[in-house]
């Protein structure tokens, strides 16, 4: 038989269930794979036959796409990235939108060549651990599924592709992550609602994997919660988690992960533009400015929660921004951070340098020419700032800052480490005057207060900035 005769008999028995264009897609699919024919073929060769051997495939596929068996579980192969996958009806088969979403991941990743730890949850067939792992060959990439079957089908694809993943059978919903520090974490979860079956396609409802793709209507986002609740414990500060997302619920994605503190959250279209992918960074403090005195006053709790204040931005490799002194509490708080080998950087006004002594073992001294500018340095230096016991300066440097975070100049945690009360009154005096109507009440709670250090530092890591529009520049504070 001609073989453009087999072609014609595809488009009499599947054009109304498909259209002619993706049926010549899938007769060009088994041309090449059957036959070895590029697509161009029977332009060049109209006469092609053939045997009663080589048309049997061809009329066994034709049944299958007459029952909705997708093409890629006739073929047992696709591909993904530009990478060949073999696939069975164990897992779903790759989407496009999910290609979309492999690509913003890489398009983040500046450096493809660094040591990043990436886990890709609910793997199936393996294609998205597995194109990541191509991409960047010094990542360290775990994939994870509850299948049996799609672990080892994920195993076969990774040796196709010649890359190194590790895979692990885990029920994510009750299972907690083995490792942590994961740069990366990206998922494709269940996520159609059950009351969404009768919008769904029959190839798909009829010959994928429910358990890779249905959720309770009562619960959609289930596997999304859970996995965004284990990225708060295992992702590095500043890693990022990716999502592909239902296209109804992507606010809901939104406000999910703003809710668990991350960041830089956004949704995203894919080229159908519908939204249907989703990312948000795990909220850093890369580093703190911290305003105090440059006396010691006479409580030493103060002079001691100073010193180890410094010490605990060492432990969390948070580096110290501060006014740059070596005495009263500024000195205290660059000892504790120089004690546990802590990265320090000083910033101080020329006329104030020798009054104030500045501290000769920082890894880095600014020097300014003013105290505005002295200002303005710490704060784009800083992630957050953190306010210990002083007087009229320490008083001056708190408020500038807050104010400029009432005006949207900011969006950084403030924090107020109160220790033995110091600050109660200044706390009673603000509260008088929300009270009094000259102070809103959801100002005065952008202000953290805690007398223990740790529980100050997770307030600010948590911190969710208020909105506020921005109508004010900072460069008009000049």
């Amino acid at each position: 038989m001609l073989l453009k005769e087999v072609q014609h008999i595809f488009h009499k028995e599947l054009d109304a269930i498909y259209g002619k264009e993706e049926v010549d897609s899938f007769f060009f699919l088994l041309t090449g794979t059957y036959l070895g024919l590029q697509r161009f073929a029977l332009v060049l060769q109209p006469q092609f036959t053939m045997t009663k051997e080589e048309e049997h495939p061809f009329f066994e596929a034709l049944a299958q796409l007459k029952r909705e068996r997708p093409i890629q579980q006739i073929l047992g192969e696709t591909t993904f990235c530009g990478l060949p996958l073999k696939i069975n009806p164990h897992v779903l088969i790759p989407r496009p939108e999910t290609e979309e979403l492999v690509h913003w991941v890489l398009s983040d990743i500046e450096d493809k060549n660094a040591p990043l730890k990436i886990v890709d949850v609910g793997t199936g067939s393996g294609c998205i651990a597995i194109a990541l792992a191509k991409h960047l060959p010094n990542a360290k990439v775990m994939a994870l599924d509850i299948s049996d079957e799609a672990l080892q089908l994920a195993r076969h694809n990774a040796e196709i592709n010649g890359v190194s993943m590790a895979l692990f059978k885990k029920d994510i919903l009750s299972e907690a992550l083995q490792e942590d520090n994961f740069d990366i974490i990206i998922s494709n979860p269940p996520y159609v609602k059950r009351s969404e079956k009768a919008e769904m396609k029959k190839n798909v409802l009829e010959h994928e994997p429910h358990v890779a793709l249905f959720v309770e209507d009562d619960d959609a986002l289930c596997f999304y919660r859970r996995i965004t609740e284990l990225a708060v414990d295992t992702l590095k500060r500043n890693g990022t988690l990716y999502f592909e997302v239902n296209q109804y619920l992507g606010e809901e994605m939104r406000t999910l992960l703003t809710s668990h503190h991350f960041n830089s959250v956004e949704l995203r279209n894919d080229i159908n533009d519908n939204p249907r992918m989703i990312k948000g960074v795990k909220r850093k403090l890369n580093s703190i400015v911290v305003f105090c005195g440059s006396s010691k006053g006479n409580d030493p709790k103060i002079v001691r929660q100073g010193y180890l204040l410094g010490q605990k931005l060492a432990d969390r490799n948070i580096t110290l921004v501060y006014g740059a002194g070596n005495v009263g509490i500024m000195g205290e708080v660059a000892e504790g951070a120089l004690s546990k080998k802590g990265h320090t950087i000083g910033v101080i006004p020329n006329f104030l340098k020798q009054k104030e002594v500045a501290h000769l073992g920082l890894a880095q001294l600014i020097v300014t020419e003013n105290m505005h500018e002295r200002k303005l340095q710490m704060h784009d230096l800083s992630d957050g700032a953190i306010t210990l016991a002083g007087g009229y300066g320490t008083l001056e440097e708190l408020f500038e800052m807050i104010t400029w975070a009432q005006l949207g100049l900011h969006s950084k945690p403030i924090g107020i480490l109160n220790t033995n009360g110091f600050y109660d009154d200044l706390l009673n005096m603000l509260k008088t005057m929300v009270d009094k109507g000259f102070l809103k009440q959801e100002n005065y709670d952008m202000l953290l207060v805690d007398e223990e250090i740790d529980q100050l530092l997770e307030k600010m890591e948590a911190y969710v900035p208020l909105e506020v529009q921005k109508w004010l520049d900072k460069e008009q504070q000049t």
